[in-house]
């Protein structure tokens, strides 16, 4: 497991005047930064200290093979732009996903500008959508099916060679381990002379993605 943390420090006089808790608004912009680091731990990792040496979801695709279209697991989009992507290559996606991971848990996993501009504009522009439909919006996303998982982590500005969605059971093929959730501690002593207060947050983890096929199947 990994270890991160992060140590803030306000004053006294803060902590004493202001209106709100701002130990409790330190302690949630903590575990927010710890859930941010997850994510990109476990899909944009890419095995160097950045994260942790953690080799995420997308690089474990793209290590299997140099050239794309030798990878099972992957295919790769028509032209190099997020607007040259067709309905048939999210097929194609679907086609691959094994029988035996295409369970209740399934989902497409896909930056939220990805979603709209690529997923979203490719089921309106199927036909059969009302006004209604358009107007009202869907807050509980779907594509072909598949529920669509909001991950940040995953690419939010098209480029070459970027695996842009993911569909798939995360929990047949990586494995998060836990051994200690987010952890705050205040000390009025670590910065005494200048009469600070220390918040230190801390948690350990780990992302282990052991299966994304190979070059074959």
């Amino acid at each position: 497991a990994k270890k991160i943390g992060v140590l803030a420090y306000l004053s006294s006089e803060l902590n004493e005047d202001s209106y709100i808790d701002v130990g409790n608004e330190l302690a949630d912009e903590i575990a927010w930064a710890f859930a941010k680091l997850e994510d990109d731990c476990g899909f944009a990792g890419d095995g160097t200290s950045t994260y942790g040496g953690i080799t995420g979801v997308r690089a474990a695709l793209l290590n299997l093979n140099t050239t794309r279209a030798n990878i099972a697991g992957l295919f790769v989009g028509s032209g190099n732009l997020w607007s040259e992507l067709v309905l048939a290559d999210f097929n194609q996606v679907v086609g691959r996903l094994p029988q035996y991971a295409d369970t209740s848990r399934a989902a497409w996993f896909a930056h939220k500008r990805f979603y709209h501009t690529v997923m979203e504009r490719l089921s309106l522009a199927a036909g059969g959508v009302t006004a209604a439909e358009i107007a009202s919006g869907q807050r509980e996303f779907r594509f072909m099916g598949y529920p669509v998982k909001i991950a940040q982590a995953m690419p939010g500005v098209e480029a070459n060679d970027q695996v842009c969605a993911v569909l798939g059971d995360l929990t047949l093929g990586t494995r998060f381990g836990d051994r200690r959730m987010t952890t705050i501690a205040l000390s009025e002593h670590t910065a005494f002379t200048s009469d600070q207060l220390a918040i230190r947050g801390i948690e350990r983890f780990d992302i282990v993605v052991h299966d994304v096929g190979n070059a074959s199947a």
